[in-house]
């Protein structure tokens, strides 16, 4: 009987898995030639997986993620550049990854990229197989069969983990419930506990090396420490519980004070600087990039029930209750501490973005594999025939959830197609390898990895994840006032005005000295406010007249005049290269349809002729302006209308951005010096 049952386990792992990974590669098949490369391999999914090969490609070349050592550590010269910054970046999928690769093409002829594209379809549906185990052991296969397949094809988690989505979250759920496996079996197990629980605290250190978040698993687990602390207080089970929790942390502590210190800082500094990242002036006088991350939006209810499917929010969120209901259950009171507790944490979490919604859902599925189990169970002891009724009505609930799953797949393409890969590679062979690139942020981390050029701001925005260890982690080589989201501001300040002059100093200045002149005049004032009203005044004068402004207006000595000058109008520049994506004017305006009804509050409507910008100024009391661009119409306000970005975007020729490259989705610039 019981080499029955393992072999019906085997054979329902076997189909979680395969379920998860042909789930995965359904956009696999996507043929469109305009989104695979010269080899016929599609371009990856979205920005973050260009960063992670980029990385991984640092690995197998130099065998550290990093473009150089810098004072002992890997230091990234791509990104937030000049100057750069540590790479802080947790290091388990580029490695995961690289080994991978060394092991195959030692067999058999493989490219890099086309493992990163495969990774997610194959590592994704662990996680089914992993809360399979933790239900089945106290619920038995169908249940766990249940929880599994809730898992691997929960919407938010599959359309984070499809062919081509080289990114963290396809470990994010796998790592925290193996380490739950364990702690439910060292509270099982009485003669190997002690290394049962190591085994969990092995995995809470693989979770640090994996995802910048994993903080929170910690925390939850920590506090589920306390609450069985104080339940069984006064019972035999005290001792039973320490053993269960106290190896486990040790072994974390061990392995994060030998080999991931920076993560040990983040542990105990982060909660005193919680105040702060959740203060939303946390960057004053600087603008919060994070608030237009639309991962970082609250979770609205529609998104929620969308991304994590209303069976298993209604499944899930039975569970729980039910088993209090029932009294004490199959399921030990750890289990259903820490996963309420994982509950908890995951609603609260949503308030802080979209993003979250992936910490909710393996807390949910396990629930709903305790609730399959009690139903089940209930059935069973009373109506053997409603049994099977309940069992048949469950599976074709859940049936359902895979087949609306894999129907959002349908229209999933790559984020980059080749018009933006004959970008970079223009890019890598026409420009100098001291340029520097300046483009929208969120295209960054292609244009690194593609181009092999470092960019002024990328997708890791302002590094908000090393905010609270800086002081302690930052050596001499750089400030822990940055990265900020000031680049951001000077950026989209060069990019949004009318003034050429402004914009021109603006980037010559980020390209060459970096943050240094705001960081200099910010310790000169000892004001912020007042050191950036001194930047927007004195880029928008030439030189000459800047350093006239500080000395008599603002009273500075001639030696400290010059030392600001020397930043904000370097002699020489890098060659700045600007990218402008026809996608760029989404920033500043929204797309409306050609036979769009002409308001009161259009102020004028405006497009190119030959080389000209052409404009008939409807109603001069309106507030917007039409644009037409490449057959589209498009409403913005009426302020940018003589900005940077938008003469850029319709390809308008200036003396001083030389257009140097244009494909029907892409124009190159570059800045000239003169």
């Amino acid at each position: 009987m019981c080499g029955r049952d393992l072999r019906i386990s085997i054979i329902l792992i076997a189909v979680i898995f395969f379920l998860g990974f042909f789930l995965r590669m359904e956009n696999a098949f996507f043929d469109d030639p305009l989104y695979t490369d010269e080899n016929g391999l599609q371009y990856f999914q979205e920005s973050d997986s260009y960063y992670n090969y980029r990385l991984t490609e640092n690995i197998v070349s130099g065998g550290h993620m990093g473009d150089a050592v810098i004072d002992g550590m890997p230091w990234d010269l791509h990104s937030y550049y000049p100057p750069g910054v540590p790479l802080d970046y947790p290091p388990l999928l580029p490695i995961m990854a690289s080994t991978l690769y060394a092991l195959i093409s030692a067999v058999a002829p493989v490219s890099l990229r086309g493992i990163c594209l495969l990774m997610p379809a194959f590592t994704a549906p662990l996680a089914g197989v992993v809360c399979f185990i933790i239900v089945r052991k106290f619920y038995g296969n169908f249940p766990g069969f249940v929880a599994g397949i809730l898992v691997v094809s929960a919407p938010f988690y599959l359309i984070k983990t499809v062919y081509g989505f080289y990114d963290t979250d396809m470990l994010i759920i796998t790592i925290p419930l193996t380490a739950l496996l364990f702690l439910v079996g060292a509270d099982c197990s009485e003669k190997n506990r002690i290394l049962v629980s190591s085994c969990a605290g092995l995995f809470l250190f693989l979770f640090s090396i994996t995802w910048s978040g994993w903080q929170i698993m910690f925390y939850i687990l920590f506090a589920s420490f306390l609450v069985c602390m104080v339940v069984f207080r006064n019972s035999e089970n005290m001792k039973d519980m320490l053993e269960v929790f106290i190896p486990a942390f040790a072994v974390l502590f061990v392995l994060l004070i030998v080999l991931n210190r920076l993560e040990l800082i983040k542990l105990f500094v982060g909660p005193l600087r919680l105040p702060d990242l959740m203060n939303h002036s946390l960057w004053y006088p600087w603008p919060d990039s994070y608030a237009t991350v639309a991962e970082l939006q609250p979770a609205s209810p529609d998104k929620i029930l969308r991304y994590i499917s209303p069976l298993l929010i209604i499944m899930g969120g039975l569970g729980i209750p039910l088993y209090f209901i029932r009294g004490r259950d199959s399921a030990p009171e750890i289990l259903i501490i820490i996963i309420s507790l994982w509950v908890f944490t995951g609603v609260l979490m949503l308030m802080k973005g979209v993003r979250f919604i992936m910490f909710l859902i393996p807390p949910l599925s396990i629930s709903a594999g305790i609730l399959t189990g009690i139903v089940t169970e209930y059935s069973s002891t009373t109506f053997k025939k409603i049994k099977m009724v309940a069992s048949s009505i469950i599976i074709a609930l859940v049936l359902v959830q895979v087949f609306v799953s894999w129907g959002m797949l349908g229209d999933l393409k790559p984020g980059y197609d080749d018009y933006f890969e004959e970008s970079a590679k223009w890019i890598a062979e026409n420009t100098s390898t001291d340029s520097v690139i300046v483009t929208e942020w969120s295209y960054g981390h292609f244009y690194t990895s593609q181009a092999d050029r470092p960019v002024l701001y990328d997708g890791r925005l302002a590094y908000i994840e090393t905010l609270p260890a800086r002081i302690l982690w930052y050596g001499p080589s750089i400030d822990p006032r940055i990265p900020s989201t000031a680049r951001d501001y000077w950026i989209s300040r060069a990019l949004s005005s009318n003034d050429t002059t402004l914009s021109v100093n603006v980037l010559r200045m980020l390209s060459s000295s970096g943050d240094e002149a705001y960081l200099f005049l910010e310790n000169y004032t000892g004001d912020s406010v007042r050191s950036l009203r001194i930047m927007e005044e004195i880029l928008s004068l030439n030189k000459s007249q800047a350093r006239e402004v500080l000395a008599k207006k603002y009273g500075f000595r001639d030696e400290d005049a010059l030392r600001v000058i020397s930043r904000t109008h370097p002699l020489n520049s890098r060659e700045v290269v600007i990218v402008i994506p026809d996608q760029m004017i989404s920033s500043m305006a929204v797309r409306v349809d050609r036979n769009y009804t002409v308001s009161e509050d259009i102020y004028s409507r405006i497009w190119v002729r030959g080389n000209h910008i052409e404009e008939e100024v409807i109603d001069p009391s309106g507030k917007s302006s039409l644009v037409e661009m490449d057959g589209r119409m498009y409403l913005m306000n009426k302020k940018y209308r003589n900005s940077l970005l938008l003469r850029l975007l319709l390809g308008v020729p200036d003396d001083r951005f030389l257009l140097v490259y244009e494909n029907p989705e892409i124009k190159v610039y570059i800045l000239q010096n003169f």
